[in-house]
């Protein structure tokens, strides 16, 4: 269910208008999709969703009590509230409790709802994944994926007279095209909330392509090789160097950024001179939400520029404590690239690896940032500036900070859905760089 900003605010008001509490908030959140699931180079399953929340939560002193509910009519909202009133009374104390926000302004004007995706039907999900499935019949192979496309709202308010509105589309699109053997796979996994720039064609091209490419791999041993990580590996990179990214862990002596002098590494050249990330709520590819989830505005936010770290995320009572800017967790990650293609990427390269995925990442020593996973969906050498194997996966073990230092060169950059990123919204380039350390042979597809 979605309802406009006026309809948000009567809601939210009436939830506030039931507590009895010392103060509360409220987020409600609504939403309706269509989805369709392919699998076998045959549609398997379609359905529609229509939904709406509403999470309450009650304070009373630094005791707190929440309650979601999937029901928006009087009663029921009414019972929440008594609910998230009598849990918050049974709870201890939190120490790092923080009152809701006064009332706030100078939210952005944010563009993240389009018409032409909204209006998108069953029957124009099912035209669009007709051509991946003929063209991977048409070439011997076995498509699945999925296709969603949603219309989203969200609305957050609280007794001290804060609110905020937000609403979003978004279609996504994801195939794994396996050769009938199923040695050999390629994977693609995008979302954009402009319908205009998924490209179905255009992506089912590059899977398919890829995926006959991947037959037949061959042994190739682990080392440290010039590698290519194209975007969707870049980005679940990036994205894990950003979780780690914490202010309090810094301060308190915890993590790669802490500074036994300053608490912190703001202001040291941590990357490659190359390296520029910000958040922007307002980016055209990735735009998001303009406050945080207790209703702060956020704007354009410098993450690294030309290497050094301008900032670290943090929460309110951590800001409040440590009497520093509040820097909440990004809503996007943008890291900015050069205007190079992948395939120009491959023709500049004489010897190496290109890693079109990565997998099942998991940390090693969150002190180093030192993570491990798997390559996965095709593993290709690159001899004299062409791919000429598809060969084995990999298990790898490496940094984000290392691959962000040995930069060689990098592609343009796009908005690509990682692994592991989840709904973060991240704009990457793909890079090529110095080493990548493959430590074992996997035998994943």
């Amino acid at each position: 269910m979605i309802l406009d900003r006026d309809e948000a605010k009567v809601l939210v008001k009436k939830v506030l208008s039931y507590s009895k509490a010392d103060s509360a908030s409220v987020s409600v959140y609504g939403s309706n999709s269509n989805n369709l699931r392919f699998a076998l180079n045959t549609v398997s399953t379609c359905g529609a969703i229509d939904a709406i929340s509403a999470n309450i939560t009650s304070n009373f002193g630094k005791k707190s009590g929440s309650v979601t509910v999937t029901s928006i009519d009087d009663e029921m909202l009414e019972k929440g509230v008594r609910q998230s009133e009598e849990i918050a009374k049974l709870t201890p104390d939190n120490e790092e409790f923080m009152p809701p926000l006064e009332k706030q302004n100078g939210y952005l004007e944010v563009k993240e709802f389009f018409e032409d995706t909204d209006k998108l039907t069953p029957q124009d999900i099912s035209n669009s994944v007709a051509y991946t499935i003929n063209k991977s019949i048409d070439k011997g192979l076995s498509a699945a994926g999925f296709f969603e496309k949603s219309s989203e709202f969200s609305a957050i308010g609280n007794t001290n007279d804060l609110f905020a509105y937000h609403k979003d589309t978004s279609a996504g699109f994801a195939s794994t095209i396996r050769t009938i053997d199923g040695r050999g796979s390629s994977k693609i996994d995008r979302s954009y909330a402009d319908i205009s720039k998924l490209n179905i064609k255009k992506f089912s091209d590059t899977v398919i392509d890829r995926a006959v490419l991947s037959k037949d791999p061959v042994r190739h041993e682990p080392g440290k090789y010039v590698t290519i990580l194209d975007h969707s590996a870049v980005s679940d990179m990036v994205d894990n160097l950003i979780g780690f990214m914490s202010r309090r862990s810094a301060d308190e002596g915890r993590s790669f950024f802490s500074d036994k002098e300053k608490g912190s590494k703001i202001g040291n050249k941590i990357l490659n001179s190359k390296v520029n990330i910000y958040s922007d709520p307002q980016d055209k590819d990735a735009p998001g939400r303009p406050y945080s989830g207790d209703g702060f505005p956020v704007g354009r936010t410098e993450w690294y520029s030309e290497g050094i770290l301008k900032n670290l995320f943090s929460n309110r009572y951590w800001a409040n404590k440590k009497g520093s800017e509040y820097v909440p967790y990004p809503s996007n990650v943008i890291m900015s690239g050069g205007n190079k293609t992948v395939d120009e990427l491959i023709a500049s390269t004489e010897s190496g690896v290109f890693v079109t995925r990565l997998w099942y990442i998991r940390t090693v020593d969150q002190r180093q940032i030192l993570l491990t996973g798997l390559t996965r969906d095709g593993v290709f050498l690159i001899e004299n500036g062409k791919i000429t194997k598809s060969i084995n996966n990999y298990r790898f073990n490496e940094s984000p900070l290392n691959i962000l230092n040995n930069i060689i060169d990098m592609s343009a950059s796009e908005k690509v859905v990682g692994s592991e990123t989840g709904d973060t919204k991240i704009v990457v380039p793909a890079l090529k760089i110095s080493e990548f350390n493959f430590s074992t042979i996997s035998d994943a597809v």
